[in-house]
């Protein structure tokens, strides 16, 4: 995809999670477009790895940055955690039309509804779980959670049991 149409895709993705009442956090940001790309096939040109904080692209930071530069996002500070991202006037013009179809546009509208409103931690949680059952494929649900700890030792073994139930209770929302 090209540049142009990836920022036109983050913009409108921007505006559809402070819509949903996200925080819109460059986490939120982060793990949406990984789910969308799993669950409904968006292709965003984007490409993730897992990292730090669960699946990450170096891509969707780089076209927040050029967002930035251009002024089609704002940040809001809100201390004591990081800022919030919303679309300006210019973003707001950017995202529209959408570079996707319209029938993208209403599931990703429903995705939103769906992830926006989770808190940072969750989100990191729910898309480390999709990522390690979707490229890892554990041959269990125990083996699951044994690798979505190791990944993740903050977490407890209860909340990744419980995050293998929500992904694929979103998973079969959504397919």
């Amino acid at each position: 995809m090209k540049e142009g149409r990836r920022l036109r895709l983050l913009a409108s993705v921007v505006q559809m999670l402070n819509e949903a009442g996200s925080w819109t956090g460059r986490m939120h940001i982060h793990k949406f477009l990984y789910f969308a790309q799993e669950l409904l096939g968006l292709e965003s040109g984007s490409e993730f790895v897992l990292y730090q904080r669960g699946p990450y692209s170096f891509d969707v930071d780089a076209d927040i940055r050029s967002l930035r530069s251009i002024g089609a996002v704002a940040i809001t500070p809100k201390p004591p955690y990081g800022p919030s991202y919303g679309v300006t006037d210019l973003g707001k013009l950017l995202g529209k039309p959408s570079p996707v179809g319209k029938k993208m546009v209403a599931k990703l509208r429903e995705l939103a509804n769906e992830l926006g409103p989770r808190h940072a931690t969750e989100l990191e949680l729910l898309a480390t779980t999709l990522y390690v059952l979707n490229n890892e494929r554990p041959e269990s649900d125990n083996a699951t959670v044994a690798r979505v700890i190791s990944l993740k030792p903050q977490f407890s073994e209860d909340d990744a049991q419980n995050a293998i139930q929500q992904v694929r209770q979103i998973q079969a929302a959504f397919s």
